[in-house]
């Protein structure tokens, strides 16, 4: 399977009509190829606490493994040259469990990746990889799995952020539960300054086994986590929870919408959250009461939540995330499906919630899948995301660079 991965490039202009309403325009370039000599796959993005951008994405090394590589941004568009991570060379792909290559405070790197470990107990299962490095990509330490409890079989679906102390912290699905009912456990766990794994224990129980979750450290240093929980046995819907103590406690996880999602099965999308000036903003999938993606807001860090929005009622719509702009504007991407292929779907909104804009950064040839998009510098962004100009064509990965301009 070889998936060659580019940069596609192209231009967000903001312009005003007779209705002084802002309307969006998109220019392209011809796409930009990052790592001509490999196929690729899985980008993520992750922006320093300088202002730096980091793009990661997973380099095929055969039809089943692939390499954890990055690249660097200072000015937040023109990357460095790749970098390989070390030992990552056992990395899996998969759309909802993406690498993450993020950087601490201090200068050091955290990378983590996902990787199969068929067993008699699951033969689907994984387990999480990470590994540090504390001069710029030079030298790498050994990889760890998560936990080095060998009950640990099962470890997917993580993320990462920073807390406000300047240390990474974790939280991924496990399938040491302490309960017989159906779904994974929740864990989280911190990083400490000598590169090791402490503080891991459950926080959530009977989540949704194969959808993302999402951990997010706001502006004050409250972290937060959403995820797809199973309730009642039958129903998945997305929950939230919140810890005021740097994560050494969290709150009783609260819905974030009653869509009552009767479903058999996992729906391998998970949900994305971020803030504003206004409070909370929240995006996922379901198929609860009208399948799409949806979005909510909360002004009380979680407490109650508005009347669920939809984003795009299209069946085929998933995978979203968000981000918000220096100027509180809501930035929301997904993916869906079309006759002809797939795409990756823009919606901006004000920081009240307000609908903007609803465009299309991708045509309909071909597909376009798992979008990831962050701020990098001033009013710009970038979205990465998988896809293939035609069908004909092996599938690769591209980046846009949007600009706002008044």
């Amino acid at each position: 399977m070889k998936e060659y991965l580019y940069l596609f490039l192209a231009v967000l202009f903001i312009s005003c009509n007779s209705g002084n309403q802002n309307r969006y325009v998109i220019s392209s370039r011809e796409p930009i190829n990052i790592d001509s000599a490999y196929s690729g796959s899985c980008p993520s993005l992750f922006k320093t606490k300088d202002g730096a951008l980091i793009i990661s994405w997973l380099r095929d090394i055969s039809d089943t493994q692939a390499v954890l590589c990055y690249a660097e941004a200072v000015n937040g568009k023109d990357f460095g040259p790749a970098k390989v991570v070390a030992g990552s060379d056992n990395a899996y792909p998969h759309g909802e469990n993406l690498p993450r290559v993020i950087k601490t405070p201090d200068g050091r790197i955290l990378a983590a990746w996902g990787a199969s470990n068929p067993n008699p107990a699951n033969r689907y299962s994984g387990l999480v990889y990470y590994n540090w490095s504390s001069d710029n990509g030079k030298h790498w330490t050994v990889p760890q799995a998560l936990s080095k409890d060998p009950n640990s079989i099962d470890q997917r679906y993580f993320d990462v952020d920073i807390l406000k102390d300047g240390r990474a912290a974790v939280i991924w699905l496990d399938n040491r539960k302490i309960t017989d009912k159906e779904g994974s456990a929740l864990y989280f766990a911190t990083f400490n300054e000598n590169n090791e794994l402490e503080n891991e224990r459950t926080v959530g129980v009977t989540c949704c086994q194969c959808c993302r979750t999402d951990l997010f450290v706001d502006k004050d240093g409250n972290v937060h986590m959403v995820y797809r929980k199973i309730i009642n046995d039958s129903i998945r819907d997305m929950v939230h929870s919140v810890s005021f103590d740097n994560g050494n406690t969290f709150s009783v996880p609260q819905r974030i919408s009653p869509d009552n999602w009767v479903v058999n099965g996992c729906p391998h999308t998970g949900p994305a959250m971020a803030q504003t000036p206004e409070g909370l903003s929240f995006v996922w999938y379901t198929a609860g009461n009208g399948a799409g993606v949806y979005y909510t807001s909360s002004e009380d860090n979680g407490k109650t939540f508005s009347e669920r929005e939809p984003v795009s009622a299209r069946p085929s719509a998933k995978h979203p995330q968000i981000q918000i702009t220096g100027d509180g504007k809501q930035w929301i991407v997904w993916d869906e499906g079309s006759s002809r292929g797939g795409r990756i779907g823009l919606e901006i909104r004000s920081p009240e919630g307000k609908k903007l804009e609803h465009i299309y950064l991708t045509d309909s040839v071909g597909t376009a899948s798992f979008p990831v998009i962050k701020p990098s510098s001033g009013d710009q962004l970038i979205v990465a995301f998988s896809g293939r100009q035609n069908a004909a064509n092996k599938e690769q990965v591209f980046y846009k660079i949007i600009n706002e301009e008044y």
